[in-house]
């Protein structure tokens, strides 16, 4: 509220005042002037009238414009920084506001019921209506209420994280004053991702220590081993050393899978450039595994690979997703079956998981990765299938996951280091592919993986 105090009123009180007596002083002096003139002949009745005409006419001027130079109170409010009170925001004027943000928000009346909220905020927090709803029937979470009261109150900023639900998603409210007393604008932030990635990271921080520590407390064991009771027992070292050696191979493995991983990881976001043919990297990875599927019984069948598909790849990264689907197919598999690799083309993006994915009847099925390539371009795929245990459907969808593995589902105990599929993954993404599983218990199971295909130009 004003005190009735304007700073600026002496100043225009003291120009006014002013305004006659410079009219006359300005004419007087004029008429003086044009007088002594007269009185030393210098000037005629001619030239009299008409100095007598300029000056009055500037006397004029100046009296008439002065009246302007007091600004509108606008501009001295501009001017002085002096407050004008605020035009208060009617609800239908920020109704559009509100509903076209990019994220959830809205707005609590002093009487504790929704004001207005936009499509994003009904969707979080469940609502039937985007108005007139009590607050207490809007939000559920009682520490959210809370702060809302606080804010109310206050008209304090405050932030507080919150689930939504169970859904699994994390939200970040940030809570301010609203445009009427005693009103409160929420907005929220998705904290989901965020939140996500920091339990990855704890979660693979402690499955690496985890798989780490235990090759090294066996080798550490059969070292303390050898230098105490079977000091003497030479004869007990070879299978001593036997088993050391075996498990440092695991160690070996799991660092350079978590090396690769990371490398992948960090190259992510940059395509890679290479034209190739993906039939003979795929026939030659399978060739090159023939030996190791020999040691137990495994046959390798290439199906479908007489015709050349050309892609926009890494070769090594490429021939590093042949080899973790097959070598998985190969540990898996009962001795004497088979493992099938087959290629293919689709006619668009869209189509390709229908074509390599979907092959097994009555089979389970989870898409472990998304392509980020456009549905409409053409597509090639591969597809790595064994005839072992199956997977239960529950594992499916986290078969992706790094450490993540499901040994007691597929025959037992079976070395390995848990990124095989996680390493497969980040390639595919990194090629704007696709990756999916599909199982059947009892049956086998398939893994395809499918990306944009090159298509070669006609030579003239």
């Amino acid at each position: 509220m004003s005190d009735g105090h304007d700073p600026l009123r002496p100043e225009q009180e003291s120009r006014k005042n002013r305004r006659p007596r410079d009219f006359m002083v300005l004419t007087l002096s004029g008429v003086v002037v044009l007088g002594l003139m007269t009185l030393s002949t210098s000037a005629g009745a001619v030239e009299w009238v008409l100095g007598a005409a300029v000056l009055i006419s500037g006397a004029l001027a100046y009296y008439v414009g002065s009246q302007t130079l007091t600004p509108p109170r606008e501009t001295l409010n501009d001017l002085t920084g002096a407050q004008r009170p605020p035009t208060p925001l009617s609800d239908s004027g920020l109704t559009p506001l509100i509903q076209s943000l990019p994220f959830p928000a809205l707005i609590i009346n002093p009487d504790q019921r929704l004001s207005i909220a936009n499509a994003r905020a009904m969707d979080v927090f469940r609502l039937s209506r985007d108005t007139g709803l009590l607050i207490t029937a809007a939000i559920r979470q009682p520490d959210l209420l809370t702060a809302f009261i606080r804010v109310a109150k206050t008209g304090a900023r405050e932030q507080l994280e919150f689930s939504a639900y169970d859904e699994g998603q994390s939200w970040m409210a940030h809570m301010h004053a609203g445009p009427k007393a005693g009103s409160v604008l929420m907005i929220l932030e998705d904290t989901t991702a965020v939140r996500r990635a920091e339990q990855a990271r704890a979660d693979f921080l402690a499955n690496a220590s985890h798989e780490l520590r235990t090759p090294l407390t066996a080798i550490a064991g059969f070292i303390e081993t050898m230098r105490g009771p079977a000091r003497e027992d030479k004869d007990s070292w070879d299978g001593f050393l036997e088993i050391m050696f075996q498990q440092s191979e695991r160690m070996k493995r799991l660092v350079a899978d978590l090396l690769s991983l990371s490398r992948i990881e960090f190259s992510e976001h940059r395509s890679p450039s290479t034209q190739l043919d993906l039939t003979v990297l795929v026939s030659g990875t399978g060739l090159s595994l023939q030996p190791i599927a020999a040691e137990t019984g495994i046959r390798i069948l290439l199906n479908q690979t007489d015709t050349s598909h050309f892609v926009v790849a890494d070769a090594d990264e490429m021939q590093q997703v042949v080899q973790n689907l097959a070598g998985n197919a190969i540990k898996y598999s009962p001795s004497g079956g088979t493992v099938t690799l087959s290629m293919g083309q689709s006619r668009t993006m869209a189509e390709a998981p229908g074509d390599c994915g979907r092959q097994i009847e009555g089979a389970s099925r989870a898409t472990l990765l998304v392509p980020r390539a456009s549905a409409e371009v053409p597509a090639v795929w591969i597809r790595v299938e064994d005839h072992g245990e199956g997977i239960p459907a529950r594992h499916l969808p986290r078969l992706g996951e790094r450490f993540y593995r499901v040994d007691e589902s597929r025959g037992g105990s079976i070395e390995g280091t848990g990124l095989g599929l996680a390493i497969v993954k980040h390639i595919m993404a990194r090629h704007r592919g696709g990756f999916m599983v599909e199982s059947l218990e009892g049956t086998g199971t398939a893994f395809a993986v499918w990306m944009p295909r090159f298509q070669v130009p006609l030579t003239q």
